[in-house]
């Protein structure tokens, strides 16, 4: 999870004296080292290739390092695919641009470079690594970043036979493996963007490719929505009913983002918010920032939709704290609200309201400490409130600044604290106890 933390308690004008903290996330993560046998594959590279290179990072997917490190073939032991590029080429063209280098172990357990490609996009998208196919053999993916925003390539390597070859190659918007048929075999999804070049009209299409012999086989493909503008993020996950699916969030023409689910039933593709868009895209329509995600960790994805918080019905919408509702998709064409309550994209925690919080709690932000501090509604945003409760985000470093003035941790991600503020006078039937703000306060992937 990719937290974006805002700056911290400056002094908390209840109940607190903090002193100011400011911190980002850069702070809270050490750059990368090399493991041994990074360090050895990186000895093995350069005896190959020479020492000007740079390593490449892949931007997305579960593959994030230079050093994809798995068993690829049929034998036993693991391959590893180094991505990079020659810096000081001398103005060679040959040499320019991105590489990928597979690399294996001799006889004597040191690992030698087996073959060399030139890569078909200036970064590294994503890596994938499925088995696929009715001979479930391992399929490398791997994704390129090209100069077009939104369009990117994939190639397809196998290594079989000691032999390293490129098997397929295409274009896509977004690409994602899942068992999305149920068939126990993986299946890719892939969405691909299309310009009419008569009418410049842009519109896209889901197709299933699945890999047969060696080969990539379009099976079937279906009608994405038509008013996207760019892909900004996939998530695989299950339905309610437990069926596999591809949510993707979109940026449509008007800027916003808009979830649409792809998925597989009456043994074909089906898109329920491109067959029913007059009904599901409002209910699934919210500002940027707002992405869809596994709220509770059980594998079914929450899609957000935003409204003005009470109170805040009339202000400008720069001015506007937004209640979000986080709804699941349920046949037939349904979506079912599960959560509702204030979601702080930039902290990445969603607090949850219980049910006698509806329409009688308001959230502000406390200028001074960027923290979210919940009122009981008293008719007027702009009057005096009774303060409900205050939370704060802050670095592991700083939460002992934050207990000694009153503050509790809730819950805890990485080098990051989520801390509570509970008034000490609890007269007030509106005030939660520790416990449950800790069930209703959810960790969200960002």
């Amino acid at each position: 999870m990719r937290l974006r933390i805002a700056a911290c308690c400056a002094a908390a004008v209840m109940l607190t004296g903090c002193s100011a903290i400011n911190f980002t996330v850069d702070n809270l993560l050490a750059a990368p080292k090399l493991t041994e046998e990074q360090s050895e594959l990186h000895e093995a590279l350069i005896n190959a290739v020479g020492n000007n290179l740079t390593l490449k990072y892949p931007k997305n997917g579960d593959n994030r390092s230079a050093y994809v490190i798995a068993n690829i073939d049929d034998e036993p032991t693991d391959e590893a695919l180094v991505f990079y590029e020659y810096t000081n080429t001398t103005n060679d063209a040959a040499d320019e641009g991105l590489r990928v280098n597979l690399l294996d172990k001799d006889s004597n357990g040191r690992w030698q470079s087996v073959k060399e490609f030139a890569g078909a996009g200036a970064e590294v998208d994503k890596v994938i690594l499925t088995r696929m196919g009715s001979d479930r053999r391992m399929n490398i993916l791997v994704g390129y970043q090209t100069h077009s925003s939104d369009e990117k390539a994939l190639e397809i390597y196998s290594y079989r036979g000691g032999e390293f070859n490129r098997i397929g190659t295409t274009t896509y918007s977004v690409l994602e493996t899942l068992d999305i048929n149920s068939d126990g075999s993986n299946e890719l999804v892939a969405i691909k963007k299309q310009t009419n070049s008569e009418t410049g009209l842009v519109t896209a299409k889901a197709a299933l490719l699945e890999m047969e012999s060696d080969e990539v086989v379009l099976s079937q493909s279906i009608d994405m929505c038509d008013n996207v503008n760019s892909y900004a993020r996939a998530l695989t996950g299950s339905l309610s009913d437990g069926r596999n699916a591809l949510y993707t969030d979109v940026t449509n023409v008007d800027g916003l983002l808009q979830t649409e689910i792809v998925y597989y039933r009456y043994s074909a593709l089906q898109n329920p918010m491109q067959i029913r868009s007059e009904k599901l895209l409002p209910k699934c329509t919210r500002p940027a920032g707002y992405f869809s995600a596994d709220i509770d960790d059980d594998g079914i994805i929450e899609i957000p939709f935003t409204r003005p918080m009470i109170g805040y019905e009339n202000a400008a919408p720069e001015e506007q704290q937004l209640l979000t509702t986080w709804s699941r998709y349920v046949d037939f064409f349904e979506l079912q609200e599960v959560y509702s309550g204030y979601y702080a994209v930039s902290d990445g925690y969603a607090m949850m309201f219980p049910g006698r919080w509806t329409d009688k709690v308001t959230v502000k932000k406390d200028p001074a400490t960027n923290e979210a501090v919940f009122y009981k509604f008293g008719g007027d945003i702009n009057e005096e409130m009774t303060e409900l409760m205050r939370i704060a985000v802050a670095p592991k470093t700083q939460t002992s600044e934050y207990t000694f003035s009153g503050y509790q941790v809730i819950k805890s991600h990485g080098q990051v604290d989520y801390l509570v503020l509970l008034p000490t006078n609890k007269r007030e039937q509106l005030i939660l106890t520790v416990d449950e703000v800790s069930n209703n306060l959810y960790i969200v992937d960002s």
